[in-house]
Parts: structure tokens; C-alpha cells; sequence
């Protein structure tokens, strides 16, 4: 007579709890609190500089903000302590006291651990030649001064998106960004009054690569 060995669901499912018990999730070096992306640094004080921010954009830049730590060296050189200190009387109570958190957690966190390393990750000078080109053209399709805040800001949000690279998605997105502004009255008059905020004009126009 044959002999047969049955096996059961048991041991099945115990290899299974096992192999489900941990759930790994893979971060990256920008995750880390210390490592500061001056770019992105860059991006989020003038999103919070710029005049007529809703609340809720005001919330999601400060909320990402709140993220990171940044060394006093960065702080000194991008003045970024300065638009979050503003924000510490603004008239929404929830935007005044996030402000103020974050304004606490830095003071505190340079008093006491400013000796240690940060990595800064900045953009070398053909990348950053080429984007003052772009908020350049921004700046005539918009009618405003080369200096003014709301180009910088839209320049910003679209090198955020393209995941701070010059490729063709970026170069794309720019050109009809700047053909639309120019072009479309209806569209140039909604972003410099605010009415359409800068990242959802940029999410709309957004080209794939």
C-alpha cells in the first residue's frame, strides 16, 4: 500500500504570518531630517512669501517644512526663519501655530545639536543659469518685474515637479507654461490675483517627458 504525506493548511499559513509580520518600507536620503535640499528650502519660502496664499497652501509649505531641520548655516543663508517667523501672527490660528512650532523646534534644535553634520544638496551653475532663463520669460508672459516672487515661485514648483531635473518634461512644461501666460488673458489674470494657485496651474500644464 502507498503511503502519502498530507499537508495541511497549518504549516501553510503559519510560513505565511511569518512572511506577512513585517512590512519593510524603503526610505530615501531626502526623507532624513539632516539632509536639507536648499532647492527645496528655496521653493517653500517664497511659496510662503508670496502674497495672497490661501491658508491651505500656507499649511501644506509649512507642514513640509516642519519635516526638516535645517543647520543654522542654511537657515542664515536663505533666510528661511524669516518668512516662517512672519507667519507666527498670521490672522489663521492653525497657520500662526504651526509657524510658531516650527520656530521653537529649530531655535531649539541649533542650540543644542548645531555641531552635527547636514547635507546640503544644491544645483550647479548651468542648471541654475538655464532656470533664471525660464523665470526670466516667466516674468514677460506674466507683466511683472524680473525680481517679483510670483515667476521664482512658478519656476520653482515646476523644477519641484519635474523632480528637480532639466529634462524634457521640465524644458516642455516651461514653454507652455510661458506660451499660456502670455496668450491666455483669462488665465495671467487669475494667477496674478491669486485666484488660481501657483501648484495647481503648474499640475495642469504639466507635460510627461
Amino acid at each position: 500500500m502507498d503511503k502519502f504525506v498530507v499537508r495541511g493548511p497549518r504549516e501553510t499559513a503559519k510560513f505565511k504570518s511569518k512572511a506577512q509580520g513585517k512590512v519593510y518600507k524603503q526610505a530615501t536620503i531626502e526623507s532624513l531630517q539632516r539632509v536639507v535640499v536648499i532647492e527645496d528650502i528655496e521653493r517653500l519660502k517664497v511659496t510662503l512669501e508670496l502674497e495672497g496664499q490661501s491658508n491651505g497652501v500656507l499649511l501644506e509649505a509649512l507642514t513640509e517644512l516642519n519635516k526638516k531641520i535645517p543647520s543654522k548655516q542654511v537657515l542664515l543663508s536663505t533666510k528661511i526663519g524669516h518668512a516662517v517667523n512672519k507667519l507666527k501672527r498670521h490672522e489663521d490660528k492653525e497657520v500662526a501655530s504651526l509657524a510658531r512650532s516650527i520656530v521653537y523646534k529649530w531655535k531649539h534644535f541649533i542650540q543644542d545639536q548645531d555641531n552635527k553634520p547636514v547635507l546640503e544638496v544644491r544645483c550647479d551653475l548651468k542648471t541654475e543659469k538655464t532656470r533664471t532663463s525660464g523665470r526670466r520669460m516667466l516674468a514677460e508672459s506674466l507683466g511683472v518685474e524680473e525680481g517679483h516672487l510670483l515667476p521664482e515661485t512658478i519656476e520653482r514648483e515646476t523644477f519641484h515637479m519635474c523632480r528637480r531635473l532639466l529634462d524634457r518634461s521640465y524644458k516642455r512644461t516651461m514653454r507652455k507654461l510661458i506660451f499660456t501666460l502670455r496668450g491666455n488673458d483669462d488665465t495671467r489674470k487669475l494667477v496674478l490675483n491669486g485666484e488660481l494657485a501657483v501648484k495647481e496651474l503648474v499640475k495642469s500644464l504639466k507635460c510627461k517627458s
